[in-house]
Parts: C-alpha cells; structure tokens; sequence
C-alpha cells in the first residue's frame, strides 16, 4: 500500500465519520447511517469519475473504500451517543478531512483522457 492509497483510505473514513454523525444527530436507523457515510465520503469521487467518463467508478473498481464507509458508519451507529457533542466532534472531523483529502489528491499525475491517446 502506497502512502496515496493511505491518505485516500483515511480521507473516506473521515469523511465517513462526518456523514455517520450526520445521520446520528437526524436519529436515523443503520441503513440511513450507511446511506450517508457513503454519501459522504464516496459522492465527491464518484461525480468526479462520471463526470471525467471513467469507467468503472473508483469504488466499483475497488470496493474497500465503500467497505470503510459501511463500517465507519456501523462503529458510528453503536458509539454515537457516548459522545458529549456531536456538533464538536463532527466540525473537527469535517476540518481534518479536507487536508487529508488534498494530500491525497497531490502527487499523483492526471489521467490521461480518452481522447488524447494517440492510437
């Protein structure tokens, strides 16, 4: 595992986590909690990926990063009402996701598109 594949791993969790302490304080169930962990955390990517035609999705491609989502979401479901302010917890998570994720997005060298393969 490169150091990319980490931060992107780490980016989807926090993201997760936002999502799932969304959800906690709208008091969903757990397929509600999972619904918006994954929402969040994998919904940027995958506009992005439609929107570049890339095929397939990046979590389709590779299904850890939903798979993380799914469990950030389970954990947050279980463990949610031990924590004293949601709120608190959330607004950090939401402004350490963001670094991670522009970390992980630098380095790494654009795609090539379709069209500009020469054949």
């Amino acid at each position: 595992m490169t150091v990319l594949t980490a931060l992107d791993y780490a980016a989807v969790l926090v993201f997760a986590l936002t999502g799932a302490l969304a959800a906690s304080r709208a008091q969903l169930d757990l397929i509600g909690f999972a619904f918006l962990a994954s929402l969040t955390a994998l919904g940027g990517g995958t506009v992005r990926d439609l929107l570049l035609d890339r095929n397939p999705v990046f979590w389709i491609a590779d299904p850890i990063p939903l798979a993380i989502a799914c469990t950030a979401a389970v954990l947050v479901f279980f463990t949610a009402h031990l924590l004293e302010s949601r709120q608190t917890v959330l607004t950090w998570l939401d402004a350490l996701a963001l670094p991670i994720a522009v970390a992980a997005g630098c380095g790494r060298p654009p795609k090539p598109d379709k069209a500009c393969r020469s054949s």
